[in-house]
């Protein structure tokens, strides 16, 4: 069984993390992240953190992985979609005031995929993490599926649930005049 961590779920005192490692697993309410608000974006269930907590010196690296669900509109039909995520994270954890990248980028070792953040010494807080990898998971452009039709465009009614017979001219409307005078030029 893990050591208990310290208050928050998200902060862990370091002397309590082992040699061997602190497995960490919890879930964080959608109001415990302070996210941006947006009407059109949200989540509505815990996000699921897991992870191991290793320190070597006075760095600690997490590596772990960040989950949810994001709630939001589809961008053709407006239909609501639940788009899950599941983030793959690596990151080290330096002492304030230090800007010593980890030894092992200098020996060849895979540090694209490492992003920096620091703790006090004492503790460290995994809250930013956790909110910087959930904020970064919101869709660019959600659909609720490959071939969503979407709405019209003349009446608003969803293509994907029924066919629409508004009748849309083709074309872009400021060049209206120029088929007026083709015709005429033809009689």
């Amino acid at each position: 069984m893990s050591p208990p961590l310290s208050g928050h779920v998200l902060i862990v005192d370091l002397a309590k993390i082992p040699a061997h490692g602190l497995r960490l697993e919890t879930e964080i309410g959608p109001a415990e992240l302070a996210l941006p608000e947006d009407e059109q974006l949200s989540i509505t269930a815990p996000v699921h953190v897991q992870g191991r907590l290793t320190k070597v010196m006075e760095q600690v690296y997490f590596h772990g992985s960040i989950g949810g669900t994001v709630v939001t509109p589809c961008s053709r039909c407006l239909e609501v979609v639940n788009d899950e995520f599941d983030v793959e994270v690596r990151r080290v954890f330096l002492p304030l005031g230090s800007n010593r990248i980890p030894s092992d980028a200098d020996e060849g070792g895979v540090t694209d995929d490492l992003d920096v953040y620091s703790h006090d010494g004492l503790r460290i807080n995994l809250y930013s993490l956790v909110r910087d990898q959930v904020v970064m998971a919101f869709p660019v452009q959600t659909l609720c599926r490959e071939d969503c039709a979407g709405l019209c465009q003349a009446c608003g009614a969803n293509l994907n649930e029924q066919p629409c017979t508004c009748q849309i001219e083709s074309g872009d409307p400021r060049f209206a005049v120029l088929k007026h005078l083709k015709s005429s030029e033809s009689t």
